[in-house]
């Protein structure tokens, strides 16, 4: 009876041993360095909901305040936006014609019955291109890369894929594989939205999964300083940006959000995964009126004293400084024959080993909303400045209404000379780089925007606006 015992005892011991054997190695791995997703517009889609008091016809509607809907006021709403009103499967759309207030806009034709009804939603969607850049440490043969992007958490009320703007991510939208250019010849796919688990401890959050496998025989280059860049979105098969989940009094205030790169074999095997974040927030809207009566009025620069030089010598603040907010610069009626100026300020900071970069650009010419007449962007003193290159503008001209812009560095970094203006770069392709860290900064970094109008005694009296657009990204 011992002997037996010990024989099975030794036969357990033998087994044991060899299962050591077969165990499954770990995969050491070195993840991507220089992980970033730049996305062509980080603008908040909006999604707001129809107030009470509308009736069929109106063409000024009211907007819920409450906090019912992920927008809650005309913020971040733009003359000339397409947006779609109404109840359930029963939308119309509607033009944005002007404004009226932070509860009111005004729409291109009168509106429906159901778009009239108290509790229907309001929507605009906002959709970017996301060009995830990256270098590679290790190399795998018929690898897989995956760029997986934040969806909704699912939420009841929110789906993945239905065309309307989420607040806890992006909505898949449009977006098909053809829409999606991959690295090394790889071939692009959508996957199925992936459940992952972050942090410590550990959150389960869901994502949308942009897939690029190689072909057979392919190796992705590797520690060589050899990028790789996954685009995803082209044309009208675009991604849907969130909307907000701030409160109102938080406008202007970036949501963030996560995506990740991950690195497979060809076999499905995880090697590693990188984390990055993508920051959200609501367009400026820029407005300003030439009275024909030339009276005087503008507001300016958060609490800064009126007559600061907060954006460099010869950019004094007028008297409406203290009005200006995070996503409005409204100078109201304007000085003729001389310079009308007001500034923000724009601060970063972010844990990225890259640093980060802000880039600004103009969507449009400031142009009236009825007529379309514009007020042109500076070309400055003899007309030698462009989105590129800034240069002295010290003399209102007598004949051209001009609008444009300078930096101050008030902690930050950037390509500018104060005292020096330009135009803003119309359109995304146009955006230029105006704080830069190239590394981890050690605290909030700051710098101050002064935008300058200089309007003719003969511009076309009426209501102008523009939208200046900024992006702020980090690379990790």
């Amino acid at each position: 009876m011992k002997n037996h015992t010990l024989a099975k005892l030794f036969i357990f011991v033998i087994l044991i041993g060899g299962l050591a054997f077969i165990r499954p190695q770990k995969i050491d791995s070195v993840p991507s360095k220089n992980v970033k997703d730049v996305l062509s517009s980080s603008q908040f889609s909006y999604y707001g909901g129809v107030g009470v008091g509308n009736t069929f016809g109106d063409s000024v509607l009211k907007i819920d305040v409450s906090t019912d809907f992920p927008s809650q006021t005309s913020n971040n709403l733009f003359v000339g936006d397409t947006i779609s009103i109404g109840v359930g499967g029963s939308q119309s759309t509607y033009t944005v014609k002007d404004i009226g207030s932070t509860a009111t806009i005004m729409l291109n034709t009168g509106i429906s019955h159901v778009s009239s009804l108290a509790g229907g939603s309001i929507i605009a969607t906002r959709s970017a291109v996301h060009t995830v850049s990256f270098e590679p440490q290790v190399s795998s043969a018929q690898g897989i890369w995956q760029v997986l992007i934040k969806s909704t958490s699912g939420l009841a009320a929110e789906k993945t894929s239905d065309g309307i703007p989420d607040q806890q991510g992006f909505d898949l939208g449009t977006l098909t594989a053809n829409a999606i250019t991959c690295p090394w010849g790889a071939t692009a796919t959508i996957g199925t939205t992936a459940a992952v688990a972050l942090g410590s401890p550990s959150v389960i959050s869901y994502y949308h999964v942009i897939q690029c496998a190689l072909g057979a025989g392919v190796t992705n280059p590797a520690g060589t300083g050899a990028t790789g860049t996954i685009v995803v979105g082209v044309g009208n098969s675009l991604m849907i940006n969130p909307s907000p989940s701030n409160t109102a009094t938080q406008e202007g205030t970036a949501n963030v959000f996560n995506f990740i790169l991950r690195h497979l074999d060809s076999t499905g095997l995880l090697l590693d995964q990188t984390p990055g974040k993508i920051a959200i927030v609501e367009a400026v809207r820029v407005t300003a009126t030439v009275d024909p009566s030339i009276t005087f009025y503008i507001d300016g620069l958060g609490s800064t004293s009126v007559g600061s030089t907060a954006c460099g010598a010869g950019t004094t603040l007028s008297s409406g400084a203290v009005d200006t907010t995070g996503d409005q610069v409204i100078f109201g009626s304007l000085a003729l024959g001389g310079f009308n100026q007001l500034g923000q300020r724009l601060s970063c900071v972010t844990n990225g080993p890259g640093g980060y970069v802000v880039t600004v650009y103009e969507n449009a010419v400031m142009k009236n909303i009825n007529t379309a007449t514009t007020i042109p962007d500076t070309t400055c003193n003899g007309g030698v400045c462009t989105a590129t290159s800034a240069t002295a503008w010290g003399t209102p001209s007598t004949t051209l209404s001009e609008f444009g812009y300078t930096m101050t560095n008030i902690g930050s970094s950037i390509p500018f000379t104060p005292g020096q203006f330009k135009p803003f770069g119309l359109g995304a392709a146009l955006a230029q780089p105006i704080m830069i860290k190239p590394s981890i900064p050690a605290t909030v970094e700051s710098a101050n925007v002064c935008y300058r109008l200089s309007i003719t005694t003969v511009q076309e009296a009426g209501d102008y606006e523009s939208k200046i657009v900024y992006t702020a990204t980090a690379t990790f």
